[in-house]
This record gives C-alpha cells, sequence and structure tokens, in this order.
C-alpha cells in the first residue's frame, strides 16, 4: 500500500521549530540533518555508468538496504514521516515533463507516419489535485510534500503514471524520520551521499553493511568542505 499524502505538517515540528536545528549551518541541515545525534554517518550513492554518483537519488536497491537496516533501529516503523521535494518537473507534469513520453505508446501504423498528428496531451501530475494543492513542509530553505506511512513504505508515492504505459519512477524521500524521533535521514537534492544521523548503535550497523558504501560524518560544517 503506497505512502498516504499528509496535509497535517506537525509531525516535522520537532525539527522545524527547534532552536538548535535553526541555529545550525545551513549545509548542515540539509546535507547531514538536525543536530543533537549521538553520531552521523554518509551512504554514499550508486555510480552511474560514466562512474559518476547520482545525486539527490538512492536507488532501489540502495533504499531498500538503508530501510532495512534502520527499521531495528526505532520503536515506530509503521510511523515514519517521508518528505519529498516539490520541485521536481516529473511531479508537475505538463510541458516539465512532456519529453518522458514523447516517444512512449504503441507505434504508429506505416500508413499514418507522414499524416498530421493529433496534439499529444502533456502528461497529468503525479498526485490528484488535493496533494498538489495542499500545505507544503518548509525546511532546510526547500519546500516538500509530506507523507506517512511505515518505513518498509519508503520511496512508494503512489504516483499517478505518465500515460501511454509509461510509468512515472518518482525519486527517493528527501527527508525521512521514525515518529519516536530515533533517527533522521536526509537526501539533498544535488547531493551525492546521504546523511543519516541516529545512535551510536545504528551507524555502528550502517558502517558494517556490506551493501552499503558508508563513512562517518562529524556534525561539523568545517567537514563538509
Amino acid at each position: 500500500m503506497p505512502l498516504r499524502p499528509l496535509t497535517d505538517l506537525d509531525a516535522a515540528d520537532w525539527f522545524v521549530s527547534d532552536a538548535a536545528t535553526s541555529s545550525a549551518a545551513p549545509s548542515l541541515r540539509t546535507q547531514v540533518g538536525p543536530p543533537g545525534f549521538d553520531a552521523y554517518v554518509r551512504v554514499l550513492h550508486s555510480t552511474t555508468g560514466d562512474g559518476e554518483r547520482f545525486e539527490g537519488h538512492l536507488d532501489a536497491a540502495l533504499l531498500a538496504a538503508l530501510v532495512d537496516v534502520l527499521r531495528a533501529y526505532t520503536a515506530t516503523p509503521d510511523d515514519c514521516f517521508f518528505a519529498l521535494w516539490e520541485g521536481y518537473g516529473d511531479i508537475h507534469g505538463g510541458e516539465a515533463a512532456g519529453f518522458l513520453t514523447a516517444f512512449s505508446g504503441p507505434p504508429k501504423w506505416p500508413g499514418r507516419i507522414f499524416t498530421k498528428e493529433k496534439p499529444v496531451a502533456p502528461p497529468p501530475p503525479a498526485f490528484p489535485p488535493h496533494v498538489m494543492e495542499g500545505p507544503l513542509l518548509s525546511a532546510n530553505d526547500e519546500t516538500y510534500f509530506l507523507f506517512g506511512g511505515p518505513l518498509a513504505e519508503a520511496g512508494r508515492w503512489g504516483a499517478q503514471g505518465y500515460g501511454n504505459g509509461a510509468p512515472r519512477d518518482i525519486n527517493s524521500p528527501n527527508l525521512m524520520w521514525p515518529a519516536d524521533h530515533a533517527w533522521f535521514v536526509t537526501t539533498g537534492i544535488e547531493g551525492t551521499w546521504t546523511g543519516v544521523g541516529g545512535s551510536e548503535s545504528l551507524v555502528a550497523a550502517l558502517l558494517r553493511d556490506d551493501r552499503l558504501e558508508t563513512v562517518r560524518q562529524r556534525y561539523d560544517d568545517g567537514a563538509l568542505r
């Protein structure tokens, strides 16, 4: 079952309105998360075919491995929150995502190749109007759609397809945390690694997991340079 969109944003008050979080350097909040956790770690993103790391996104295998570890370090794995940056063009549909469906659908009949084609309707938004026009979470100098649900459903947004048989693959969560605030995960929209803050035991588990490429992170703005 996909995650459910939320109109009540109070679940984020604990870090959005926290004085310590507000006073932390913007780069730390965006790339590592709020202050106050015992330890922090970077989860490096997978590499593309040209050796570059994915920016702003954990692929399905990495997200599943991360979720598998996180599940053991919260008392509320079935009650978690997920924020998705609202600036992704494929979420809004229209001309911003039209190129993604330009060559989708069944092949044209040979006799119609040179005939004038009917205009193709632009892709619809990923979510219904009550979500697209609903309240947005403001955090880390960005705005996000907020969703809730079990940790196991991370990244399953319930997005509508593009049409013409083209599925819509939405980005992995940009922010993620459980109701008990045991840890916090942040993936910057242009970052090549995901920051995780939590207990020493959680960070130790992430560092030794062979499915993840990780490195310990100080909560120190200088360490991000």
